[in-house]
């Protein structure tokens, strides 16, 4: 069954009304395209439980709060069509800006809460617009299951919290990180790194991963040290370094609740490419 290529709103409702995929199971993979072995991981685990994926490729402007960083943000849509035709997709939805936000769009998902910590706190309105756009492709694919990575955790729990808040009969599958050799999380921002700065990125994991819950009574001092670790190792800045439980997003703690369930999240600047990762914490 060859892959349906979609690029726009009319091809994308002929493709999903078609006998092969009407009235089936269908998976989608929201993505921004430069795809990577992270996304395919997503890819597979959506072939496996669904009878049709749905892959979207689109640079979302509403979740950008610096023009330069949307401008320079990597593509490969050949490559993205190659790679994932001979995954064996169903349908690779190709939006332009216009079909998802005409000229008079103003309806925006307004997020009370989990919006200002984290990747939220410094970009405005980021997450108002990862849960607008997300929550338009459920409607246009209406997918019975949606697959998210746990590398952008704060935008899985929000996407979760955001299919309970609006009783969306959709099951938010996460995907563990993806990560290469050295353990550096896989993202589509990797392939703006130089040699040099790639170099530094690895560092990253390597530090977070001497972070445990055995060491979280002197939390503060623990992070302090790992933050002037990662600027010794060439990190040019460190956003944030924050230690929360996964289940709440709330703040860790010491002794308020279990040992159980808490992530380590960080944001830094390698050189001028903004890296996020997090990791669960282990006795």
């Amino acid at each position: 069954m060859p892959t349906l290529i979609a690029r726009n709103l009319k091809s994308l409702e002929k493709a999903l009304s078609s006998q092969r995929i009407k009235k089936k199971k269908i998976g989608l993979v929201p993505t921004m395209g430069a795809i990577h072995d992270g996304h395919l991981a997503l890819v597979d685990k959506c072939l496996k439980l669904s009878q049709v994926t749905v892959v979207t490729i689109f640079i979302n402007p509403m979740q950008f709060n610096n023009k330069k960083d949307l401008k320079n943000y990597p593509t490969s849509i050949r490559k993205d069509i190659s790679i994932l035709t001979e995954k064996k997709v169903n349908i690779i939805f190709i939006p332009k800006i216009k079909d998802i936000y005409p000229s008079d769009f103003s309806t925006f998902i307004e997020l009370k809460k989990f919006d200002n910590m984290l990747c939220g706190k410094n970009r405005n309105g980021h997450f108002s617009g990862v849960a607008t756009v997300v929550l338009k492709l459920f409607c246009l694919i209406n997918p019975r299951v949606a697959f998210f990575g746990e590398k952008d955790f704060q935008q899985l729990f929000i996407i979760k919290k955001l299919v309970r808040d609006l009783n969306l009969n959709i099951d938010v599958q996460a995907v563990k990180t993806v990560r290469d050799k050295s353990g550096l999380a896989l993202s589509s921002r990797n392939r703006l790194l130089s040699k040099g700065e790639k170099n530094i990125a690895s560092k990253v994991n390597i530090i977070l991963r001497e972070i445990s819950l055995k060491n979280l009574k002197s939390i503060k001092s623990i992070l302090k040290k790992t933050s002037k670790k990662l600027y010794s190792e060439g990190v040019k800045k460190v956003e944030y370094l924050e230690v929360r439980n996964e289940k709440s997003l709330e703040s860790y703690t010491y002794g308020k609740l279990g040992n159980n369930h808490y992530r380590v999240f960080v944001a830094v600047k390698v050189g001028k490419v903004r890296l996020i990762d997090n990791l669960r914490l282990t006795k």
